[in-house]
């Protein structure tokens, strides 16, 4: 009735409310309160003769075919005029829901009539739960009504509805955290204290926010019909293998395009490209789509451009995999490099283990900007490293995330049907943050294939970030999972085992990656860049000029920013037993 008296205009009076499938008319006399003539339709003769004697007009009807059920209502309004209709808790005792629909249709539209549907929601979490392990309770009335013929999620409504022409306005429906379906109170999936529930709530309300919804309420318009049937019609997808999501500013064009020669090396040619432009300006635009228009044209018909406009880094994320194809989705940033077995290496990895998430291994390595003949390119200073474990091990990432971006590549349904999405929250490691998420859900088949590298210079995430914002983003991720119910894999107790004997493999460390290194990593970078500062190192340039003459460049602060933590301390000792430092030395005594 609140939907009702929110869509009306109280102000026309004499209009008659059809009640289609009235039963003994529980709403008679709210609608005449309305000031609407109550016509109660029903093929129950006991329910009928109950609106009659409480004085309302009552008509029998035994719903036919679609025609004869239009002939039946016309003469039920004749020259009246129908200001709403109800069709409540009616649609799934029957099996021919068009043929209804489709005559109010009919009556809705002559008379620019609200209609309002109510049905019990067959996708409650109580249904479900028990239904995941083997159980289903039918009952004298309820949700599961024995005397049900359909069955409607709010998806399946709004579908039906729509291919009849009717367009959902407005809802209100009742919601139960304990539907009727709430019994055996004994069973594990009903109890609230139990793991398997707190597991199951936590996919179920990721996926939408129905599963509390008991009775579907609508209010609908009439529109234009759709052709698209209701129900499903399962047929064969076509869908590349492989999207690729790649996040760029246009900042490192460079990079970009040393990253799409890669691709279009690709021993495995299966896969889409997704370049999710992050508030591209006007020029770094023009810059990627030269870039994309000068590839070859195979690879050009494969690539998309997505610009998003707001949000931070983790946004264009969620962008790209929500726009992917692929029935598996990764993400590759414009600043690293795939090998040319990149892809083939996740499809056959595939084979092996569908619908897991599949793990490569990647190596790392320090590179710099640098300017070639006016042109910008991108200079490697430092071999290659290979800090990462070759299998993934889910316990070890719950301290840190030891699977670059680069190595991963999710199954489309983690996302699409799941609805695990990145939290935008982050500003910082929302990677690792998916990838625990859904790790615990699909798992992770690992192989030690080594099919990429990893880049680390002064202008990626790592730099761009502060320690307490990486920190913070971190604790963050970390207390997330604490509150969740968590699936572990196959093998991981033995993982546990060995790590409380203390026999497990030692958590593979990057100084450039791991938090607590970064921290040593900004401590020793900010001794060096006090000497670099310093009054003794300021007036002995001269000294350092010398040097310089017979082709001895000084290093500057930008030449540190990139190296690991045992580098600058190496470096920070040095300049101690430079010649710059020592004859400074009474300079700095004269000053303590």
């Amino acid at each position: 009735m609140d939907l009702l008296k929110r869509n009306i205009d109280h102000n026309d009076k004499g209009l008659i409310h059809l009640d289609i499938g009235c039963g003994y008319g529980s709403i008679a006399e709210h609608i005449s309160h309305l000031g609407r003539i109550y016509v109660g339709v029903d093929a129950n003769q006991l329910g009928l003769a109950s609106l009659a004697s409480r004085g309302f007009e009552t008509h029998r009807l035994v719903l036919s075919s679609l025609e004869e059920n239009i002939h039946m209502l016309r003469e039920i309004v004749g020259p009246r005029t129908v200001g709403s209709i109800t069709l409540l808790d009616t649609l799934e005792h029957l099996p021919d829901s068009e043929a209804i629909l489709g005559a109010l249709y009919e009556i809705s539209k002559a008379h620019n009539a609200l209609l309002i549907v109510s049905v019990p929601n067959i996708a409650h979490r109580d249904v479900g739960f028990k239904l995941a392990l083997g159980k289903i309770n039918h009952t004298e009335a309820g949700l599961l009504d024995h005397t049900h013929v359909r069955m409607f999620d709010d998806n399946f409504l709004t579908e039906t509805l729509r291919h009849s022409g009717f367009y959902i306005t407005d809802r209100n429906d009742v919601r139960k955290a304990k539907s009727d379906q709430f019994f055996p109170s004994s069973h594990p999936v009903l109890q609230e204290g139990t793991t398997i529930r707190t597991f199951l709530n936590q996919l179920r309300s990721n996926v939408d926010d129905s599963g509390t919804i008991n009775q579907i309420i609508v209010s609908c318009l009439p529109g234009e019909k759709i052709s698209k049937v209701p129900f499903e019609r399962p047929a064969p997808e076509t869908r590349p293998f492989l999207t690729i999501v790649t996040r760029t500013q246009g900042k490192r064009i460079a990079s970009l395009v040393e990253l799409l020669t890669c691709l279009a090396g690709q021993t495995c040619t299966d896969f889409e490209v997704l370049i999710v432009g992050h508030n591209l300006s006007v020029d770094d635009q023009i810059a990627v789509e030269i870039i994309i228009e000068d590839l070859p044209t195979w690879l050009k018909d494969r690539v998309r451009l997505i610009r998003v406009e707001e949000g931070n880094r983790t946004r264009p994320l969620n962008a790209g995999f929500a726009a992917a194809k692929g029935e598996y989705i990764a993400i590759h940033d414009d600043d690293d490099i795939p090998l040319g077995h990149w892809v083939e290496t996740f499809k056959a990895a595939a084979g092996k283990k569908y619908g897991c998430i599949l793990r490569c291994v990647s190596v790392t390595q320090s590179i710099k900007t640098v300017n070639v003949n006016g042109k910008t390119a991108i200079r490697a200073v430092s071999q290659h490293n290979k800090p990462y474990p070759q299998a993934f091990n889910f316990l070890e990432h719950f301290r840190d995330n030891h699977s670059p971006n680069n190595t991963l590549a999710f199954p489309r349904g983690v996302y699409h049907e799941l609805k695990i999405h990145f939290d935008e929250d982050l500003t910082t490691a929302e990677d690792w943050d998916f990838l625990m998420r859904t790790a615990s859900i699909v798992g992770v088949a690992s192989t030690e294939e080594i099919t990429g590298i990893y880049q680390w210079s002064d202008q990626n995430s790592i730099a761009e970030h502060q320690q307490d914002e990486w920190i913070a983003n971190a604790q963050r991720i970390q207390n997330k999972l604490n509150r969740q119910a968590l699936l572990l894999a196959p093998g991981t107790f033995k993982q546990a085992l060995s790590a409380m004997n203390g026999t497990s493999r030692p958590l593979a460390r990057h100084e450039d990656l791991k938090l607590d290194s970064l921290l040593e990593q900004r401590q020793k970078l900010t001794e060096v860049a006090d000497i670099l500062s310093s009054r003794s190192w300021r007036i002995t340039i001269p000294v350092r000029f010398l040097k310089r003459i017979f082709g001895v460049r000084s290093p500057t602060f930008r030449d540190y920013v990139n190296l690991p933590a045992e580098d600058l301390a190496r470096i920070h000792a040095d300049m101690k037993r430079s010649t710059s430092w020592r004859i400074t030395a009474p300079l700095r005594r004269f000053k303590s």
